[in-house]
């Protein structure tokens, strides 16, 4: 299945296989003859490339194709501290790059950037694009130079809320006597001892039973398949959960002058598209999540928050001991005054998108050859195997799920689709399989008008118009939504499409 967001990325590399390519201690930008490609390993610990695909995209944007991060995803995937492991390895020069988030760093003896983890303080979307886009992450990326590392960037995350699953936690007296799970931080540990709970590190994606709660972001809920109800207290959040991308120093000494400068200008680039990745994906969550009837949202009284808030206290002094963290707690919370509060995520902002049915609701298929693509107007990147083959979309009030495949491979995607008159928008949510999987938060836009049982799609100007699409008229194989009409080799997970 295409990435269009990335053709450029893909005819760069397909050029750059021509030439060769050079790992990060073989740099040949520059010399005599042919360009040689530099790859550099980035240790990645989640499940898929898709924390820092755009940072991965914009190096190779900037770079023209000369300079290509290469994702290694599942790091240590699975380990409780996974993230001090991957900053070891990085160290150790078993990868060129990493990221982890800016929780972990505590653990390996860096604290400058506890400011980011203090609990209830960045508590919006809007306040951590704020701090991010900041001086205060360069003051906190040097800290990073004691372990001989290089920081590139902060990248935004999602927002982490607390979780209950054996009651609400609403008051620091609902947290009391709890075991409340959390993900490799000091500074968590910290703050739920000081709530009167115990902390217990865990990994990524677990059971929850035997605990009184989490703390989470919401997309995790579906991930974790969650054995029961879960109970959100919306207008409580924790921390976000910032990614720091880092370097090994030895490789970064090693780069050009003009490459250091792609790497920390690619990850300030993705700021704004990251955040927007998240926010899109913690809405889509919460539709699913509702639909579902798993999650059920909450709200603490303006007196339970003060109460949280008096409870942490202890946290504070500890944070504020530092003259430097003290200095960029103040500053946050100076951005933050003069910010909106964030409304608290609600069932009823995501019930809506899967209850109308839409009018292209029901099965399609097309199939698409090398010949039909060239007919079309494909470009080169788009000339490839993964954009050949048999194609089938269902779509289901508000949401689409998608298979690709052909002799070679077979993916598969989800997301939500929305219908404006002639026109139409597909935005992706997660992909799989073997194949090239579109990456969460592209957004593909096509004209479309249906005839009988034959709908034809056409290029929407100064939009993303996959020519795939757009090449062969697609078949109504039915006018009932069914994952049955999905490739059985490679489905798509059972919450794609609504129950």
């Amino acid at each position: 299945m295409l990435r269009a967001k990335r053709l450029g990325l893909v005819l760069a590399m397909a050029l750059a296989s021509l030439g060769g390519c050079a790992g990060a201690g073989a740099n040949k930008a520059g010399g005599q003859g042919p360009r040689k490609t530099v790859v550099l390993t980035l240790a990645n610990s989640f499940a898929d490339a898709q924390e820092v695909g755009g940072f991965a995209a914009n190096v190779a944007r900037l770079s023209h194709g000369s300079l290509r991060i290469e994702v290694e995803s599942r790091w240590r995937l699975g380990q409780v501290a996974y993230e001090d492991g991957l900053i070891r390895d990085v160290r150790a020069g078993k990868a060129d790059l990493g990221v982890a988030g800016s929780r972990a760093w505590d653990s390996v003896g860096v604290r400058s950037f506890r400011a980011l983890q203090a609990p209830l303080l960045i508590n919006s979307y809007a306040l951590q694009d704020a701090v991010l886009n900041s001086g205060l992450t360069s003051q906190m990326l040097q800290g990073l130079e004691a372990l001989r590392l290089i920081g590139l960037g902060v990248l935004p995350g999602p927002l982490r809320y607390p979780i209950g699953v054996t009651r609400p936690l609403l008051a620091p007296s609902d947290y009391a006597g709890q075991t409340i799970g959390v993900q490799q931080s000091l500074m968590a540990s910290s703050t739920f001892r000081a709530l009167g709970a115990e902390p217990v590190w865990r990994a990524v994606q677990g059971p929850v039973g035997g605990l009184g709660g989490v703390e989470q972001g919401i997309n995790n809920i579906q991930a974790d398949q969650y054995d029961r109800p879960v109970t959100v207290t919306s207008n409580v959040v924790l921390w976000p959960r910032p990614l720091v991308v880092f370097a090994n120093a030895r490789v970064y000494a090693r780069l050009t002058a003009a490459q250091r400068r792609i790497l920390r200008e690619a990850a300030a680039d993705d700021l704004r598209a990251k955040t927007s990745l998240d926010v899109a994906q913690e809405r889509q969550s919460t539709a699913d999540l509702c639909r579902a009837r798993l999650v059920r949202f909450v709200q603490a009284t303006p007196v339970e928050l003060v109460a949280l808030r008096h409870a942490v206290e202890p946290v504070y002094a500890e944070l504020e001991a530092i003259p430097q963290t003290r200095q960029q707690i103040a500053q946050i919370e100076a951005m933050r005054s003069a910010l909106a509060p964030q409304p608290p995520l609600t069932c009823g902002q995501g019930a809506e998108l899967s209850a109308r049915a839409g009018p292209l609701d029901g099965a399609y298929r097309f199939t698409v050859t090398y010949g039909m693509l060239q007919a079309a107007g494909a470009d080169a990147g788009e000339l490839t195997n993964g954009n050949v083959g048999t194609y089938t979309f269902v779509f289901d009030r508000g949401h689409f799920a998608e298979t690709a495949e052909n002799p070679q491979s077979c993916a598969w995607d989800y997301g939500s689709v929305s219908v404006k008159g002639s026109e139409l928008s597909l935005l992706y949510r997660a992909g799989g399989g073997t194949g090239a999987a579109n990456s969460p938060g592209e957004q593909f836009t096509l004209g479309w008008s249906l005839y009988r049982d034959s709908v034809t799609m056409r290029r929407v100007p100064a939009a993303i118009s996959p020519t795939p699409f757009v090449a062969v008229p697609w078949l109504r194989v039915s006018i009932t939504p069914s994952r049955r009409f999905l490739s059985a080799q490679c489905p798509p997970p059972t919450n794609a499409l609504p129950g």
